[in-house]
């Protein structure tokens, strides 16, 4: 260590010098340090020992005190002895200073102790710099970056109860008979906690060679509620259990209890982007992912860590640009991965359900297991590189369960995935393994995995008639080329009795601004069954909402070229669709269809004509999809929604345009209402109103709204507005003449607090609902004027009082 006192001295230069080559890096920094200071004389002075504060020749001192050009706001308690500066223990530790002997030290620690530190004494101005090396900083590292942001809150005052009926109805005629069929869901939402929901389909055939039938199936029927806070969702009813990549879903009807992301959409779940370095200096660290700047942030002296929310998934290139307060600057470049298949360390996933297991789902409305069953699924994120899995099933006569790992294999290795389960059914023990390895990047990216099962391995989908496959093996190849995209896959699925399944493909797409798009792919049944697949398919944009396309298809049944034109209907806007094509070859088909999208729903209605070996056939349709919405008391026909709404108000008002996300998504009734779908549930959805086109005498609260709505549910968003009363008027002065403009007037008004206004040019005065009789006050340099406004004002909305004399 080196202290000094002020004295002119060329070592000055040499100290100056030094900082200004500084630079902050990243790992342990080590060697000297300098610290510009003016007319500074070092020099070394050697230990004698442990001191104590009532040693003869201690000057005690109080100095202000400033670590690695960073003020500490603190007067340091220090003592000098024979040129020598001092410090009891307990003040080096609220510097932030830590040294490796510090356990040993009794008595004053002389600065001289700690390795690598620099002093400089400014005895006039009473001042202590210190330059440490990053070793004697203390503390863990900073945390700077990434903060998950707050959930989103739904208003109170946007909770509205309603009922909402979707429905899709299909009916067609052709080859001798009709038939229609139908499928409906109803919701109740906002009349106590959760939502209430079922669903169902019916179907009806005339004529054939059958007889009529006709036919009804409940499907779901579910209550739901969640926890927005906790991210924990309850469902009651009919509905699946969570799954593994190596377990399979059950459907059924029961409980289950599960954590849920969705909840909480802003939350990062996955591993974050992360850079760990060292500071001496106070500098600015800029994180770029990929080229792109995810984040900047100050540091202070230290060790530091940068979060960053994670951009991609896969492999990618990180670079960090450190730049200290000298304007020095270094760049470290490190490659990271990442995948959704991981959890950040120290977050869980989990589900737990119990009930009977649904059967002949869609065929019959109350078909249920006999026996009940329970299962659970739970993940962890041990580290950001590990995540644990396990799973178990249990029902009568059968236990399952099992457990895995998700592992990134380094920084920028990819993700391995390996489980193993067992199952006790009846007697028989059965076993499951499954291993797996992926990896992706911006050029290539491939999957490997199998799934291996023995004869006795059960679940509880299996007992209830779910053929469960003993051999799954996938594998997949991407390639992003120059001249497009190239992939390649394998599949492998053996079934009990000998059955055994395997294909082969390959697929190529390209898109270009000027030839369109193209896209190819070929699959071939390896065992001979189906022999090969051959699909070449081309699409040229004509303008917006239209494309010219054109495929030509290989199979076993024959060759067949196919062309068309389409216009798809728009995705917010009213408008119309239609689609048109015609084929030749073995198994041509024509078609011409339009459609329509409203505000009351959307519909098609088509003719189609088939070819097959010398029969041919024709058939008309009729699609009808929307929605009935029963709110606020009122009925309103609507488009069918598969997830949330809103229901903008603007409290009577017509006309008035309403955007989301800043598109336009059409404008309010003559009750001031409008339907805005679809929302995102647990989002901010940011609505908006065009103020422009309210008329002068109408005052609106808020042009802007984020709207956060429940999980299928729908909410009011509600824009207040009231009826005023503009009042315009000119004074002219007691001398004739325009009061001066950016004169001060007073509104006085009894029982109320003075309003101060601005005049304009020309003397005008603007009021915003004036009481009607109120007294408006001129100061002017020779006294003062005012003028009484009429009682009551004449007529309503917008009034013009003309030139008013002021006296």
């Amino acid at each position: 260590m080196t202290t000094g006192k002020h004295a002119p001295s060329h070592w000055t230069s040499l100290a100056v010098s030094a900082i200004t080559a500084y630079s902050v890096v990243c790992q342990a920094a080590s060697g000297p340090f300098g610290l510009t200071a003016p007319q500074v004389q070092t020099h070394a002075i050697d230990p004698t020992g442990a001191a104590s504060p009532n040693d003869p020749g201690m000057e005690e001192l109080f100095l202000d005190v400033t670590l690695n050009r960073v003020d500490t706001h603190t007067l340091g308690h220090f003592f000098l002895a024979h040129g020598e500066l001092y410090a009891e223990a307990s003040t080096l530790h609220d510097l932030g200073l830590s040294w490796p002997t510090e356990t040993q030290t009794t008595g004053l620690v002389p600065l001289t102790d700690l390795p690598g530190l620099q002093a400089h004494y400014d005895e006039a101005n009473q001042r202590l710099s210190l330059l440490a090396p990053t070793q004697l900083l203390a503390g863990p590292p900073a945390r700077l970056g990434y903060t998950p942001p707050p959930p989103p809150r739904i208003d109170p005052a946007s909770r509205v109860p309603g009922l909402l009926l979707n429905y899709d109805i299909y009916g067609q005629d052709g080859a001798g008979s009709r038939s229609i069929s139908g499928w409906n869901e109803l919701r109740l939402f906002g009349l106590g906690p959760g939502i209430w929901r079922t669903s169902s389909v019916v179907s009806a055939t005339y004529g054939g060679s059958t007889s009529d039938e006709h036919h009804f199936v409940r499907l779901d029927t579910s209550w739901e509620l969640d926890f927005p806070t906790s991210m924990v969702s309850i469902v009651v009813g009919d509905t699946t259990n969570a799954a593994l990549d190596w377990t399979r879903t059950t459907r059924f009807g029961g409980i289950r209890v599960s954590r849920n992301f969705e909840l909480q959409p802003y939350r990062v779940t996955v591993p974050l982007a992360s850079f760990a370095g060292e500071a001496t200096l106070p500098s600015t660290v800029d994180m770029f992912i990929n080229g792109i700047r995810q984040s900047q942030q100050t540091v202070s002296p230290g060790r530091f860590q940068i979060d960053s929310a994670p951009v991609l998934n896969g492999a990618g290139q990180a670079q960090v640009v450190i730049t200290d307060i000298t304007g020095q600057s270094r760049v470290v470049n490190f490659s990271l991965y990442n995948s959704s298949q991981l959890l950040q360390a120290g977050l869980s996933d989990w589900s737990f359900e119990a009930g009977k297991v649904r059967l002949d789902y869609g065929l019959r409305s109350f078909s249920y297991a006999s026996d009940a069953m329970g299962t659970g699924t739970y993940r962890y994120g041990v580290s950001d590189f590990l995540t644990i899995e396990s799973h178990a099933e249990v029902t009568r006569d059968l236990t399952m369960g099992g457990g895995g790992i998700q592992l990134r294999m380094g920084p920028a290795g990819g993700v391995l995935n390996a489980s193993y389960a067992m199952s006790r059914h009846g007697e028989n023990d059965g076993r499951q393994e499954a291993v797996g390895y992926e990896w992706q990047g911006r050029l290539f990216n491939f999957r490997l995995s199998t799934l291996r099962s023995d004869e006795a391995f059960s679940d509880v989908a299996s007992l209830e008639g779910s053929v469960l496959p003993r051999r799954v093996d996938q594998a997949f190849a991407g390639f992003n080329l120059g001249r497009g995209q190239l992939g390649a896959s394998y599949l492998r699925q053996d079934f009990p009795g000998n059955i055994h399944e395997r294909y082969a493909s390959v697929s190529w797409s390209q898109s270009t601004s000027r030839i369109g798009n193209f896209s190819f792919s070929l699959t071939h049944d390896l065992d001979g069954g189906t022999g090969s697949t051959v699909f070449l398919y081309w699409s040229l944009p004509l303008g917006y909402r239209r494309q010219l396309w054109s495929g030509v298809q290989h199979q076993g049944s024959g060759n067949t070229v196919t062309v068309g034109a389409t216009q798809s209907i728009p995705g917010d806007q009213d408008g119309w669709g239609w689609r048109v094509q015609a084929g030749a070859g073995d198994q041509p088909t024509d078609q011409a269809e339009v459609s329509q999208l409203t505000r009351f729903g959307e519909w098609r209605a088509g003719v189609l004509q088939w070819h097959n070996n010398g029969q041919s056939g024709s058939t008309g349709y009729l699609d009808v999809s929307g929605g009935l919405l029963l709110m606020s008391g009122s009925l309103f026909p609507m488009r069918r929604v598969d997830d949330s709404f809103a229901l903008v108000s603007t409290d009577g008002i017509g006309g008035v345009p309403v955007m989301l996300e800043n598109r336009l998504v059409g404008d309010t009734n003559e009750k001031g209402q409008l339907l805005v779908t679809p929302l995102n549930a647990w989002q901010n959805n940011d609505i908006t109103i065009d103020p422009l086109v309210l008329p002068a005498e109408v005052s609106v609260d808020r042009v802007h709204l984020a709207v956060v709505p429940p999980t299928a549910s729908g909410v009011l968003a509600r824009f207040p507005m009231r009826a005023t009363t503009p009042v315009v008027l000119a004074l002219r002065g007691p001398d004739g003449q325009w009061i001066p403009p950016g004169s001060s007037a007073l509104l006085e008004s009894k029982g109320a607090t003075p309003l101060e206004v601005v005049v304009g040019y020309d003397g005008k005065v603007f009021l915003q609902d004036p009481p009607a009789g109120a007294r408006l006050v001129v100061p002017l340099a020779s006294g003062q004027c005012s003028i009484t406004l009429p009682d009551p004002l004449p007529g309503q909305g917008w009034t013009d009082l003309g030139e008013l004399p002021c006296r």
